[in-house]
């Protein structure tokens, strides 16, 4: 019988592996598959640079179509505040073209150049198809002025005078800001340094604080009746109040409601004596040192001072 030929499998095995060797490093395989993924990258790139310039061009229609379409020009600047600055100022502050669209500003820009200012706590802008930009500001309003020779901040000055707010911030008189505040009280500080009064921040002077707090006390308790013109730190424990009538007033740093309560007294007694305040110390709580003014002279009558 004949005998089957065995084939040696050891042997088919490695020739195979060196078979598929020798064609996977092939250099004419290998030459074609770098052009195959040389041109896959190839167009990848293209489509991205397409796609890329597509969207360039389409955002840049789109823009040009709103900030140029007169569909969307300017026509209303709706301003809502608590303060004074008008239209036209918020507009170029804000850097807003009245020419423009509603579209040819950023929002987020305009509100943060408009709460710079110190004399802005707030800004909220929007805007309104199809030609309206509304503005809702919250300001800083002004209850007293700020003077201090030694700072070079003077009074009442509607250049370079410098403001406060009911919490004490302070910001420099802008604008229409002097028609309002032309007649408020000054708060004159002989010695102070310029970090206790940061622009657009709460001022950290001590006395200054208690000078704005009793402005505040005397504006809500005699409600018009008299007014304060002016509060000089006299020293680290009294304050002078000056009154719109000239009546000298001297406070103390603390307890301002039962010397207030004493000042209203003796006016009222010196009304109803038909007498006129001088001045009055109170800082005493019992028998409180003042002085009237002298009566209208006549002719043939001397200057007399009645004390009480």
């Amino acid at each position: 019988m004949f005998k089957r030929k065995k084939t040696n499998t050891r042997y088919r095995r490695q020739r195979t592996e060196h078979t598929l060797h020798l064609r996977v490093s092939s250099p004419r395989i290998v030459f074609f598959q770098s052009r195959k993924a040389i041109w896959g990258i190839f167009k990848i790139c293209l489509i991205l640079v397409v796609l890329g310039a597509a969207g360039v061009y389409g955002t840049q229609y789109i823009r040009n179509h709103f900030l140029t379409n007169p569909e969307f020009a300017l026509r209303h600047l709706e301003l809502q505040t608590n303060g004074f600055l008008n239209e036209s100022e918020v507009a170029e502050i804000a850097g807003i073209n009245p020419s423009g669209t509603i579209f040819s500003f950023d929002i987020d820009e305009v509100e943060a150049r408009l709460v710079e200012r110190p004399e802005v706590v707030a800004a909220v802008v929007e805007r309104r198809l199809p030609d309206t930009v509304k503005i809702q500001l919250t300001e800083r309003v002004p209850v007293a002025w700020l003077a201090c020779p030694k700072l070079g901040m003077a009074g009442r000055n509607p250049l370079s005078g410098i403001l406060m707010d009911a919490e004490g911030v302070i910001f420099t008189c802008q604008g229409k800001l002097w028609d309002v505040a032309r007649n408020l009280p000054v708060i004159e500080i002989a010695e102070a340094e310029a970090h206790e009064f940061p622009m657009g921040e709460k001022m950290v002077h001590k006395d200054a604080a208690r000078a704005l707090a009793l402005i505040q006390l005397v504006t809500e308790e005699v409600r018009g009746s008299w007014e304060v013109k002016r509060v000089a730190v006299s020293n680290f424990y009294s304050l002078v109040l000056t009154s719109d009538d000239n009546v000298v007033a001297t406070f103390g740093m603390y307890d301002h409601e039962r010397q207030l309560g004493d000042l209203i007294a003796a006016r009222a007694h010196a009304e109803q004596t038909g007498r006129e305040l001088e001045w009055i110390n109170l800082l005493p709580k019992h028998n409180i040192p003042g002085n009237f003014k002298a009566p209208a002279m006549h002719s043939d009558e001397g200057l007399t001072r009645v004390n009480d």
